[in-house]
């Protein structure tokens, strides 16, 4: 071979050698900068480290699976949802924007106990959780323990009979419930916690987180807010598990209520409250009316009212007073109105200065004075008349509150009621320890005792013997 054509051959295996080197040095760097693009190539939902494209979506109170449907076309991804018509009347609200769409969905497959797996087919599935939150043993023992056991006539009876059964003592507790006495919040309690326990042996869930909301709130009555929180943790978990997004939102309300009693963060308080409010309002506002049952319609008012006290807490008087005067209208269209009508009227009338609106709430108190004097028994009336003072007194309004509970004392002067005058007697110690007159609370704890002592049920003297404890 000629020695010039050697040189040339030479020179171009060196610029060959060259070009190889220079292009795999720039592939390794490339890599370097970018290990994402080597480390992970095919990426999807449900892998670590998955982050899908961002969405904007906006879908207020649509029915469960549109809610996921709408956040799934928006993402491109196929899907199945079994079940969904189980799911039609759960509503959901969404509003994100630029979001990646795998963490909006996993929000909402969270929040009703949900998951989405893949098929062979490449569909997300969407089915219920295999193993449920709330499915922690002895929780619910636990949360009833000190409370009376379930009659042992019932254990006798089929399946069906102890549901029909667990019906009537949720109807029981309510009726108890609405009475706004700390003694008559005592006999829901019970009756609460037989329904919520029968309900649990016949796997109606979405009862029995509606049995377990009402029992935290009785809880909270009495001040007991350590099982009250327990109680709408409970509530909350198992309403997302079974389907009813009422229970849940009633829990998380109730919920955010007591923290924010105790100084919990602002954003979570003001979130639950828009939350209440906006479910109350897609719920009277829809079209089959009849669809709400008699239920449903008290827990939608006793969930207005409690949005408006979250409120009334965050300084937002405005929209505390909007939710006031749902919650007058809505408890004036119930037959056991009295608390509810008293415990909004009240609330209006310590709202309305602020903005303004001081006719509309005197005549809302006014009428709830009206129907306490036309209460059909002086018992009632007294509660009734105790129970505005508690509500006084949250208000933050402490020496008029004790005025009127000082007022029903003397009115059961002409009434002979050991038990009425118990939880006259529990509101105002209370209201005696938060105005910080510690002398005078253990004066009404030691009449408690005193009145109690020769009583079969221990419920009272225990109570007042762990609050004289306290004070020591």
């Amino acid at each position: 071979m000629p020695l010039s054509n050697m040189g040339s051959q030479t020179t171009f295996l060196r610029f060959l050698f060259l070009w190889f080197s220079l292009l795999t040095t720039f592939s390794l760097a490339q890599s370097a900068a970018n290990p994402t693009a080597a480390s992970k190539p095919n990426l999807r939902y449900g892998d670590p480290g998955y982050v899908g494209a961002r969405i904007s979506f906006d879908c207020r109170s649509c029915s469960l699976p549109d809610a996921i449907q709408g956040i799934l076309a928006k993402a491109g991804i196929r899907f199945e949802f079994p079940d969904a018509n189980q799911w039609r009347r759960v509503a959901e609200t969404v509003v994100v924007k630029e979001e990646p769409w795998n963490v909006v969905l996993d929000v909402v497959l969270n929040r009703h106990q949900l998951q989405a797996t893949w098929s062979e087919l490449g569909r997300l599935v969407i089915a219920r959780r295999l193993t449920p939150v709330a499915a922690t043993p002895g929780r619910l023992e636990q949360l009833l323990s000190g409370l009376p056991p379930i009659p042992a006539r019932l254990g006798a009876l089929s399946p069906a009979s102890r549901a029909i059964e667990a019906e009537r003592f949720f109807r029981e507790g309510l009726g108890y419930f609405f009475l706004a006495n700390p003694d008559d919040s005592r006999m829901a309690l019970t009756r609460f916690a037989w329904a919520a326990t029968i309900f649990a042996e016949v796997e109606y869930t979405g009862r029995e987180a509606a049995a377990l909301y009402l029992l935290g709130a009785a809880f909270l009555d009495l001040g007991q807010t350590t099982k009250a929180r327990e109680a709408f943790l409970q509530a909350r978990d198992l309403g997302q598990n079974g389907g009813n997004q009422r229970a849940v939102l009633l829990s998380e309300v109730s919920l955010a209520y007591v923290d924010a009693s105790e100084g919990g963060p602002t954003e979570v308080t003001r979130r639950a409250a828009a939350a209440g409010l906006e479910f109350f309002r897609q719920a009277v506002s829809r079209t089959n009316l009849s669809s709400r049952s008699l239920v449903d319609r008290e827990l939608d008012a006793m969930l207005v009212t409690m949005t408006g006290r979250l409120f009334f807490r965050l300084g937002e008087t405005e929209a505390a007073y909007q939710a006031f005067e749902l919650g007058f209208d809505a408890y004036a269209g119930l037959e056991d109105s009295a608390r509810g009508l008293i415990e909004n009227a009240v609330w209006l009338e310590r709202c309305a200065p602020t903005i303004g609106r001081q006719e509309r709430a005197q005549r809302a108190l006014e009428t709830a004075r009206g129907v306490r004097r036309a209460a059909q028994s002086a018992r009632l009336q007294i509660a009734l008349l105790s129970w505005m003072g508690m509500v006084y007194a949250e208000a933050g309004e402490l020496k008029k509150a004790l005025q009127l509970q000082r007022e029903a004392l003397d009115a059961l002067n002409q009434l002979s009621d050991r038990a009425l005058e118990v939880g006259v007697l529990w509101n105002m110690a209370r209201i005696q320890l938060a105005m910080g007159n510690k002398t005078d609370a253990r004066r009404s704890y030691e009449s408690i005792l005193k009145i109690t002592e020769k009583d079969t049920d221990s419920f009272w003297r225990i109570q007042a013997q762990e609050a004289l404890a306290h004070l020591s």
